[in-house]
C-alpha cells in the first residue's frame, strides 16, 4: 500500500471508523452522531510502511478529538504540506554567475480531513505524518518561523530514497547577478506548492527562484514542467496560499555572496 490509497471519499456509517498508520502517526477516526472522533496514539517510531484499516477498539467521545459536523457519514482524506515553510540547511551548493542548478528534496507530508466535500466550510482537522523540528529563518528581528528539513538533497530525484509519507520537491536556482553564490539556507514556502501525481510519483511545482544580487529583490515562481513532472499529471492538492499562482517577490536572505567575479 502506497500513502495514495488512503486518499479519498469514504462513507462511515456511526459507531463505524478509520484506522491510519503513516509515519509517526497512528490515527483512529470514528463516526459518531452528528460528529467525527479523531484519536491519535503516540507513536516512538516511523511506522515502516502505510496501513488503513476499517476495525478499530472500541472509543469513547471523551477519549477522542471530537468534531461536531452534521449528519454527512462522508469523510474525505487528502494530503497536504507542512503548515509553515520548510529550511534545507548547510547544503554547500554554489552556483557560477549565468547558471542554473536544479536539484530534488523531500517533504514529508500531512493528511487533511474533510466532511462531505474538499471545501473550506467542511475542513475538520489535519495532522503531519512526521514531525519536523523548528527552526527560525532569517534576520533575528526580521525572520520567521519554519521547520528544519536537513540538509539532504539530491541531483536525480530517483537517488532520494523517499519514504512513503515523503514527497519529492524540485528547485531550480538560477545566478542572475555578477557574483558566486553559496546556498547556506534555503526556505522553501510550502504554502505556495500544489501536490502533483505524476509518472515518478507524487511531487510539488518547481520553487523556481531567479537570484538577482545581493541588493535587488528576487523572484520566486512555482510551476509544472513537462521535463519534470512527465506527460501525465494530475493536481491532487491546491496551494494552501491563493497567490502561488503569480510571481512572488521575495529578499532570499539565504544565499550568500562568496567574493566578486
Amino acid at each position: 500500500m502506497t500513502i495514495g490509497d488512503i486518499f479519498g471519499k469514504y462513507e462511515i456509517l456511526n459507531g463505524k471508523g478509520l484506522e491510519i498508520k503513516a509515519g509517526t502517526l497512528n490515527l483512529m477516526v470514528k463516526r459518531f452522531s452528528m460528529g467525527w472522533g479523531f484519536h491519535v496514539i503516540p507513536a516512538v517510531q516511523p511506522f515502516d510502511g502505510v496501513f488503513l484499516g476499517t476495525e478499530i477498539p472500541e472509543l469513547e467521545v471523551s477519549e477522542s478529538d471530537l468534531f461536531q459536523t452534521g449528519r454527512s457519514d462522508k469523510l474525505v482524506v487528502t494530503p497536504a504540506l507542512p503548515l509553515k515553510p520548510v529550511v534545507l540547511k548547510n547544503s554547500g551548493m554554489r552556483i557560477l554567475p549565468g547558471q542554473s542548478m536544479r536539484f530534488f528534496v523531500k517533504v514529508p507530508l500531512s493528511l487533511q480531513f474533510y466532511h462531505t466535500d474538499t471545501i473550506a466550510d467542511y475542513f475538520i482537522t489535519e495532522y503531519p505524518l512526521i514531525r519536523l523540528s523548528d527552526t527560525w529563518f532569517g534576520e533575528p528581528d526580521e525572520g520567521e518561523t519554519a521547520f528544519a528539513l536537513g540538509r539532504h538533497y539530491q541531483k536525480d530525484p530517483e537517488l532520494l530514497d523517499l519514504m512513503p509519507w515523503e514527497i519529492i520537491c524540485p528547485v531550480l536556482i538560477t545566478n542572475h547577478s555578477t557574483l558566486l553564490l553559496e546556498v547556506q539556507r534555503l526556505i522553501i514556502r510550502v504554502n505556495n506548492l500544489a501536490i502533483l501525481s505524476t509518472s515518478h510519483g507524487l511531487m510539488t511545482n518547481i520553487v523556481d527562484i531567479e537570484y538577482k544580487g545581493k541588493e535587488q529583490i528576487s523572484s520566486a515562481t512555482y510551476r509544472v514542467d513537462r521535463n519534470v513532472h512527465g506527460d501525465n499529471q494530475h493536481q491532487l492538492a491546491s496551494p494552501r496560499s491563493l497567490g502561488a499562482k503569480s510571481s512572488l517577490m521575495i529578499n532570499f536572505h539565504f544565499i550568500k555572496n562568496i567574493y566578486q567575479i
